[in-house]
């Protein structure tokens, strides 16, 4: 090659170094990558420009791209003695790994780093500390975690590292929360996210701590308010920049619509799932695809898309993700009763934790009560009571008392029903989550029907006829619409509106327990109607009351 074509190649290179510093600044990580590639590849670069070509590659999920820089990079520094960075790029090449399930690798990245020995300081490097706090808060050993973040704090505070900073708060916070001292493990958790508010920390660590603060405040605190704040905070984060892809971004992107779906924003929560699953079906985030496809099931689920949900609930099974309660509650929806309450019984059966058992079991006092099995239901919904204690949450108190108010409906005791489901739309309408208040309204309407408030019932289906038509709630619609059409009429029979109901079905030919599995009702309580309708029609026989029903046009015999 002559000296004239090497120069031109040589300024080439520079041109294209020079763009990728000015795209790695402004956040173009994708296209600071091609330039990074362009001005030589890996060995012709600087360490510093090596560290943000995979600081780039990692964010933009060019996972291949960013596995090779950090290598490179923690050779170079490891040779050249420099520890602290070396460990950094330690760290992240056990994030990758760890992300993607890939946990002998991490654990042997991890091995190497401890090879290394103390950092520049004389120290124990942060960043092992780190790695190591999450396997002690994995095991349950949350005071042992404490101690090893507070070190990390300690040196950082003193070096002003704010990525290990803000990262050992945030940390501090979960282990409290997870070891059941809530409001001390969220103060901790505010003032970590207050720190990525503010601009401290680099875009690996802001994308990892918006999503444990959230998670964590969804997961294992029920804070509905705080999964808001740090949601729209996120939000405006991701505004910011351009989209990126990868890992890091599509869990962003989930817990992104989480906090749509529950602000009644259905229809971006449900095109942000869908990117989410998008970004992480590249496989660099197989730790993290199962909860985004479980929740792209939800959302159709709940907009009525049947063989979307059902598809998407398989996809999470397959990446080890959750199915229920989701997948009962589709079930319950479409009629099948056995599948509804075989799947939340299971999953019950093998939930472990508050959290794991919170999340269970207000679709479980719906789906029992739906096959009448009341004493089920009952003993799901005090340990909601209980629960509901341990969290101190209102979306906890609010999903207790509307099963307190469910199970009242049960035994159609409408007096006490209503005071539970009244207080169960007041916190839900306090946290303004309009899906819950609406779904809260159609039962309180039953409730009403019950003592012969019709106008207070018709009141309560047109508010959430509105809300669900404004939703897209499909499903939700399509029942309140059929209360519509069915108020109650005064009776010249005698009979109760809900007489009525037990009547029709005996026409057609259902047990007392099939009735109580359609009118969501004990079967003790389906006998005491059965008893007041034979006096009432002074009858004594199902067959006797089935005829003088449709002999006195009380029912038809229509199907």
């Amino acid at each position: 090659m002559h000296s004239s074509d090497q120069e031109v190649d040589v300024a080439d290179d520079a041109n294209h170094l020079a763009r990728a510093r000015a795209l790695h600044a402004g956040s173009a990580w994708r296209q600071a990558c091609d330039e990074f590639r362009a001005a030589g590849g890996l060995a012709a670069l600087e360490v510093d420009d090596v560290e943000s070509f995979a600081e780039c590659a990692q964010i933009a999920g060019l996972r291949d791209d960013a596995i090779a820089a950090l290598e490179h990079a923690f050779e170079v520094r490891a040779a050249n003695g420099q520890v602290r960075p070396a460990l950094a790029s330690a760290f992240w090449l056990w994030e990758a790994y760890h992300l993607n399930s890939e946990f002998a690798q991490a654990n042997g990245w991890m091995a190497r780093a401890r090879e290394l020995g103390p950092d520049d300081a004389g120290e124990e490097p942060g960043w092992l500390l780190i790695i190591t706090a999450y396997g002690r808060i994995a095991a349950g050993a949350y005071d042992e975690a404490g101690m090893l973040l507070a070190r990390v704090r300690e040196r950082a505070a003193r070096v002003h590292d704010a990525d290990q900073l803000a990262f050992s708060t945030l940390l501090t916070g979960r282990a409290l929360v997870k070891s059941g001292r809530l409001a001390d493990g969220l103060d901790w958790l505010d003032d970590a996210m207050l720190r990525v508010v503010a601009g401290e920390t680099t875009p690996r660590v802001t994308s990892l701590l918006f999503c444990a603060a959230i998670g964590t405040c969804q997961v294992e605190a029920r804070d509905v308010s705080r999964v808001r704040e740090w949601s729209t905070a996120l939000g405006s984060w991701l505004d910011t920049v351009p989209p990126f892809g990868g890992p890091f971004y599509g869990n962003c992107l989930t817990y992104r619509a989480v906090h749509l779906r529950l602000a009644g924003q259905w229809a971006a929560a449900l095109a942000q799932l869908e990117e989410a699953c998008r970004s992480l079906a590249d496989g660099a985030g197989t730790r993290l695809i199962g909860h985004a496809r479980y929740e792209l099931a939800e959302s159709h689920r709940l907009l009525g898309d049947v063989p979307e949900a059902e598809a998407a609930y398989r996809a999470a099974a397959f990446a080890g993700g959750p199915t229920q309660p989701g997948l009962a509650l589709l079930r319950l929806s479409l009629g099948d009763v056995p599948a509804a309450a075989a799947g939340i019984r299971r999953a019950l059966g093998e939930s472990v934790g508050p959290s794991a058992r919170v999340e269970l079991l207000p679709a479980a006092v719906t789906v029992l009560l739906a096959t009448a099995a009341a004493g089920e239901a009952a003993a799901a919904a005090a340990e909601m009571g209980s629960l509901a204690e341990h969290f101190a949450s209102d979306s906890v108190h609010a999903a207790h008392a509307r099963a307190l108010g469910e199970l009242a409906l049960a035994d159609d005791e409408w007096q006490k029903a209503l005071p539970e489901l009244r207080r169960a739309a007041g916190l839900w309408r306090g946290l303004d989550v309009p899906y819950e208040v609406a779904r809260c309204s159609m039962l309180l309407a039953t409730a009403y029907r019950g003592v012969g408030d019709e106008e207070a019932a018709g009141l309560e289906l047109e508010s959430a006829r509105e809300v669900f038509t404004r939703l897209g709630a499909r499903p939700d619609l399509l029942v309140v619409e059929d209360m519509l059409l069915r108020p109650g009429i005064p009776s010249q029979h005698g009979l109760s509106p809900r007489e009525v109901e037990v009547l029709r079905l005996i026409v057609r030919g259902l047990t007392n327990r099939a009735i109580g599995a359609e009118l969501f009702l004990s079967e003790r309580t389906v006998q005491r109607h059965v008893s007041n309708i034979f006096d009432k029609l002074g009858v004594s026989s199902r067959t006797q009351a089935a005829t003088r029903a449709i002999d006195r046009g009380i029912v038809s015999n229509a199907p």
